[in-house]
């Protein structure tokens, strides 16, 4: 009994040690907590930089490879819906094109093939472009590139230059530019220009090449209708410059759409689409018959300027003298008040090429008459002090 009370007394002493070394821990742990650096959230300050590129496989300048993929691997997590554009497809551009690129996500590591899989003998450029974001949208506002070969070299041909939006006399920001080999049509390599326009196909073998530039509205990497375009062809042996002007190509023609005067002897004509003042339209194209069948010569046709941009102004700007929708038309004879005449445009040539004639009417409205003249009053004259009534004394 004795030895089962001691035994008893010793597991209470303990059982009362452990309950204090609990309450010690415990006490610790809220003195540290107390101590602790206020407004520090836990896991550490906020992340607010956007990921960073640690590697890209295969690496730049390989040849004789042939990988299932290239990997592009970040310092962190990237969001599957990036913050910087529609979908992560959108950020990938493979060069030349093989339909659109497969892309794959596993954490911080994006994986990118063409959808048809990689060619024989052929060099490939793997572009990310900007746009990629972490978790916390944070977005990377640079790309970077791979260039590798299935063959056994990497060719160095190259073709550069620039995209305008040719009516607006201005560059074309982040328009798409593709150059298609002669021998295969279906061997396009793609790009995109950049914040001033210009493009660059640094790795082309010798040959013949259509280029053609797009400004891609809705991103599609493709050509819309209404879309602005221009093409040239390039027999290319080692380097090659190129200039290409985009507009719509319109199958409809320009049309007139209204008529303004200036002054009595001064038009201002306007087309619905651009026309080329390259070789202006000549003063015979246009007549102005009035309503009493009379007509009112042309002496001379003027365009009208177009603005440039504040990049054009400092020296990217066409080679070519910019289209215009606007025409000046300089009469020999002024125009009538209150007469209705019948402006005239006779085949005139869009930026196509197509031809077509069109007419306004332009009314002259007939001037207000002058407000009448306020009738004439008599000024009141006012008595000088001297005139004034003076009392007499004694008289109040």
């Amino acid at each position: 009994m004795k030895h089962r009370f001691a035994g008893s007394v010793a597991i209470h002493q303990v059982a009362g040690s452990a309950a204090k070394h609990r309450i010690g821990v415990a006490v610790a742990l809220a003195l540290f907590g107390g101590c602790a650096s206020p407004g520090v959230p836990p896991g550490g300050p906020v992340d607010a930089l956007a990921p960073q590129l640690l590697r890209i496989a295969p690496d730049s300048g390989r040849t004789g490879t042939t990988p299932r993929e290239v990997i592009f691997r970040f310092d962190e997590v990237v969001s599957e819906r990036p913050a910087g554009a529609t979908s992560l497809e959108a950020l990938f551009l493979i060069s030349p094109r093989g339909g659109s690129p497969r892309v794959d996500w596993n954490r911080d590591e994006v994986a990118v093939r063409p959808q048809r899989g990689w060619r024989s003998n052929t060099t490939y450029t793997v572009t990310l472009l900007p746009g990629v974001s972490d978790l916390r949208g944070n977005v990377r506002t640079s790309g970077a590139t791979t260039v590798f070969t299935t063959g056994v070299a990497i060719p160095q041909s190259r073709i550069s230059g620039t995209v305008f939006n040719w009516a607006a006399g201005s560059v074309a920001p982040r328009a798409l530019v593709e150059a298609t080999a002669d021998t295969d049509t279906t061997l396009v390599f793609v790009t995109l220009a950049d914040s001033a326009g210009r493009f660059a196909f640094p790795h082309l073998a010798p040959g013949a090449y259509l280029v053609r530039g797009v400004l891609d509205e809705n991103s599609n990497r493709g050509l819309d209708p209404r879309e602005l375009w221009d093409s040239a062809t390039v027999v290319l042996a080692d380097t090659a410059r190129l200039e290409l002007l985009a507009f719509v190509h319109d199958s409809a023609g320009a049309r007139l759409t209204d008529v303004t005067v200036r002054d009595s002897v001064t038009l201002i004509i306007n087309f619905d689409t651009p026309i080329s003042i390259a070789a202006l339209p000549p003063r015979t194209s246009f007549t102005i018959t009035a309503s009493d069948s009379s007509r009112v010569p042309v002496l001379r046709v003027d365009p009208q300027p177009t603005p440039v941009d504040s990049v054009t102004a400092r020296g990217a700007r066409p080679s070519r003298p910019v289209p215009s929708r606007t025409l000046i038309l300089a009469l020999g004879a002024p125009v009538r008040a209150g007469t209705t005449y019948r402006v005239r445009a006779a085949d005139i040539r869009n930026l196509s090429g197509v031809v077509r004639s069109s007419e306004q009417q332009l009314s002259i409205p007939v001037p207000p008459p002058p407000p009448p003249r306020p009738p004439a009053t008599t000024p009141v004259r006012s008595r000088p002090d001297s005139a004034r009534a003076v009392p007499l004394p004694g008289r109040r």
